[in-house]
């Protein structure tokens, strides 16, 4: 059995940088706390609270003198400015393509466009995109969602860096025809995009797909979806332990893609197992 590792699964530069900045400050004894999970991804949340670091949802949690780190999906200015005020420390691990769609909504809003965010409600990057407008941007899944909705003169689309770019077509294209002004920054990641095309086109060309990412992650779960759209033999998991021996049977080719979030010893268990159960049944 052949098994095919998609190029660049796994750890996105936003991602890395987050984790790295959180070793260097763990090492200094200058982190106390996330706010809210650092990434998507248990297995590194538990590490890192296995080395004291906590995770809180509220700035009240959080003692003066102590360090707070901003997750990858970002927060309210309202947060960063209530921790200044407790005299808590803010170490802004923001990923800087969420940051760039925090400041390009917030640009528009300011310049009196009606904000429409391409992402997930209840997602934290998205809700934090919306919160630097002043929570009065909306966010939208797709073209569904604008049929309820009164749109102004001018619309402005932003969108969650973890989107798909053929979804964010045809939110525009629903859009084109109900408003005189519209504009689209399109604030989606490139390496977001380049690994959903790639595991697209692996999952085309073997057997069973296997994407290998937290459950909460929303990239992951794109990936996810993406490759059943061509492959129905696709598992989401997020541990090696999950694999089934049921998934592979008769499987000539197996690739394997993961989310930004996944980190390389997760992608490298999974090789193993996947190699094990080839060498314990060779007919496969």
């Amino acid at each position: 059995m052949e098994i095919v590792v998609v190029k660049d699964a796994g750890f996105c530069f936003g991602v890395r940088r987050a984790l790295d900045m959180a070793e260097r400050a763990i090492e200094e004894a200058q982190l106390s706390a996330t706010f809210g999970p650092l990434i998507h991804n248990p297995q590194v949340v538990e590490e890192l609270q296995q080395q004291g670091v906590r995770v809180v949802e509220q700035v009240a949690d959080m003692q003066p003198g102590e360090t707070l780190m901003i997750r990858t999906h970002g927060c309210s200015p309202d947060i960063e400015r209530d921790a200044q005020e407790r005299g808590v420390v803010i170490l802004d691990a923001t990923c800087p393509f969420v940051a760039r769609a925090q400041r390009e909504a917030q640009r528009l809003c300011n310049e009196s466009w009606q904000v429409i965010i391409f992402g997930e409600p209840q997602h934290p990057e998205a809700r934090s995109i919306r919160e630097h407008t002043g929570d009065s941007a909306i966010i939208v899944e797709g073209p569904e969602d604008l049929e309820e909705l009164k749109l102004e003169d001018k619309v402005a689309v932003v969108c969650q860096t973890t989107q798909r770019i053929d979804s964010l077509n045809a939110l525009v294209n629903a859009l084109l025809p109900r408003v005189r002004l519209l504009t689209v920054s399109n604030t989606i990641c490139g390496a977001t995009t380049e690994r959903q095309e790639a595991s697209l086109v692996t999952a085309g060309e073997v057997d069973v797909m296997i994407v290998i990412g937290g459950y909460h992650s929303a990239n992951t779960a794109r990936l996810a979806e993406i490759c059943s759209e061509v492959n129905p033999r696709t598992h989401h998991i997020e541990r090696a332990e999950e694999l089934q021996r049921e998934w592979i049977a008769g499987a000539k080719r197996v690739g394997i893609t993961a989310g930004a979030s996944t980190p390389d010893s997760a992608i490298e268990a999974v090789h193993a197992a996947l190699k094990q159960i080839a060498e314990e049944e060779p007919d496969t």
